[in-house]
């Protein structure tokens, strides 16, 4: 992809987000767009950019990979992010074993992790807040296993 069309289609992505995540909240009454923005920039390319900036659209509204497909994203980040979007009723143990299937996602959701992860966002930390934080460490430990494997040819 070239330089210019990748700060193109950049610019769409994070447009799309803005749309889809406008008035949406965290459960600390934070705009979830600082999380999706957050995501974004800790990507190392375009790719991971990209799909952090859309990590959280399919879930969030009725944006469909097709959709995203007819504004020229390119298909290893569509494909990425049919895997990092997590399905209605999924067992979270099953989604990060499918998100596991695509390095791209795996490097996203990566990033996506170590920001739900960082404690200085947290005021305060209730049991079912600590049980989240436990889960999403667990898979982050999991991917990033599985990353540190891979690189190593293992």
């Amino acid at each position: 992809m070239k330089d210019r069309e990748g700060e193109r289609l950049l610019e769409r992505a994070i447009s799309i987000a803005v749309e889809v995540h406008t008035g949406q909240t965290d459960r600390f009454h934070r705009p979830v767009i600082l999380h999706v923005l957050r995501v974004m920039m800790r990507g190392q390319d375009v790719e991971e950019r990209l799909l952090g900036a859309l990590h959280d659209v399919q879930e969030r509204s009725d944006i469909t990979v097709e959709a995203l497909a007819g504004e020229g994203f390119p298909p290893q980040v569509l494909k990425a992010l049919d895997h990092i979007t997590r399905r209605e009723g999924e067992d979270y143990g099953h989604y990060i074993d499918r998100v596991a299937q695509d390095d791209l996602a795996l490097r996203v959701k990566l990033h996506d992790l170590a920001d739900k992860l960082d404690i200085r966002r947290l005021k305060e930390m209730e049991a079912a807040d600590l049980k989240r934080f436990n889960r999403h460490l667990a898979a982050f430990h999991r991917l990033r296993k599985q990353a540190w494997t891979e690189r190593r040819g293992a």
